[in-house]
């Protein structure tokens, strides 16, 4: 066959198939001999995070032609990609990850699926100062960009947008570059079997250099990537909108309160802000450890956003109350078992 089978599957999930733990199989035979021998116990799948059948994988190690993962035989699968670069979005995920931790930044990154897969965007958010990263895979038409925006914008303090390879249409550049005075893209570079991303801001006619994460900060006003020059005076919020009218003098209206559910305006249960501080909290401290732990804390992370999902707007009195006493008792238990996993990364 002439040129590369583009039917082989060049990158896997590790531990499940519901992991967000990417890895990229080496395609040179010793390579993959040496993975083999440092990580016997590794078990790789079709993972659902990477739009997969949720197979199990099986690693072919060839002197002849490229290694590459392998499902059963017979298997029916439909995912979409399948390259080196198919797993990108779990990788910046991970990246994210480590760089909050290290730099003591409160905060999570989130998959987006968009209409076409888990690896559609993936938003980075910042609790305390309500600011919102958005790392976009996907190729957005101009108005499907303005609308996520006004969407994003909604709570966040600050919004920063960071494109991939043909992500942006050529109008949402030349509007950034009016906004801000560079539009920020990224792109990743492969070491041994992960891949990690770079990022540099692009304006008319000058670039930075490709730097890691550990090179950016998160400022009051955003994500600051080295070398950028930001023009002066322009708003945080790259959407054209016309001024809003003069508000009349009348009395603001009430804040809900920290904590209060934004659809009812009921405070939540301090239980919900414990899970979610826990998930939060385990996630950062797994980042970057062993496969197994990182395992364990997405299976809880998985379990909690189930449980927040379904009860996060009671109450503080209508968990203790009659049937909800058995939801209460839930929660107690997720709590401890992420505080246990918490102490044990510590």
């Amino acid at each position: 066959m002439a040129g590369p089978d583009r039917r082989l599957v060049q990158t896997a999930v590790i531990g499940s198939a519901a992991s967000g733990l990417g890895i990229v199989l080496p395609q040179g035979a010793d390579e993959l001999r040496r993975l083999r021998r440092r990580h016997p116990a590794y078990t790789y799948w079709c993972g659902t995070q990477l739009g997969g059948c949720g197979g199990k994988l099986a690693d072919r190690l060839y002197a002849d032609k490229v290694c590459h993962f392998a499902h059963a035989p017979n298997a029916s699968c439909h995912r979409r990609a399948n390259g080196t670069d198919s797993a990108d979005h779990l990788f910046v995920k991970q990246d994210l990850a480590r760089w909050a931790r290290g730099g003591g930044i409160d905060a999570r990154a989130v998959l987006r699926d968009l209409g076409s897969g888990p690896g559609d965007a993936v938003d980075f958010r910042v609790r305390a100062g309500r600011q919102r990263v958005r790392f976009q895979f996907r190729k957005l038409s101009h108005p499907e960009w303005s609308s996520a925006c006004e969407e994003l914008e909604r709570d966040a303090a600050s919004l920063d947008w960071v494109f991939g390879p043909g992500s942006a249409h050529p109008e949402t550049v030349r509007e950034m570059r009016e906004a801000f005075g560079h539009v920020l893209r990224f792109r990743f570079e492969t070491q041994g079997v992960a891949r990690h991303v770079r990022i540099r801001a692009e304006e008319a006619r000058r670039s930075t250099d490709w730097v890691p994460l550990d090179a950016c900060a998160m400022t009051p006003e955003g994500l600051r990537v080295p070398g950028a020059r930001r023009l002066t005076g322009t708003s945080r919020r790259p959407v054209a909108v016309e001024p809003p009218p003069v508000p009349s003098p009348a009395a603001p209206a009430p804040r809900p309160a920290a904590g209060a559910d934004r659809r009812s305006g009921r405070r939540t249960s301090p239980l919900v802000r414990k899970v979610q501080r826990l998930v939060d909290e385990v996630n950062a401290l797994a980042a970057s450890a062993d496969a197994d732990v990182r395992t364990t804390a997405e299976r809880l992370d998985r379990e909690a956003a189930s449980w927040v999902e379904r009860y996060g707007r009671l109450t503080g009195p209508d968990f203790w109350s009659g049937k909800a006493t058995k939801t209460a008792a839930q929660g107690d238990g997720l709590a401890g078992r992420l505080e246990k996993l918490a102490r044990r990364l510590e």
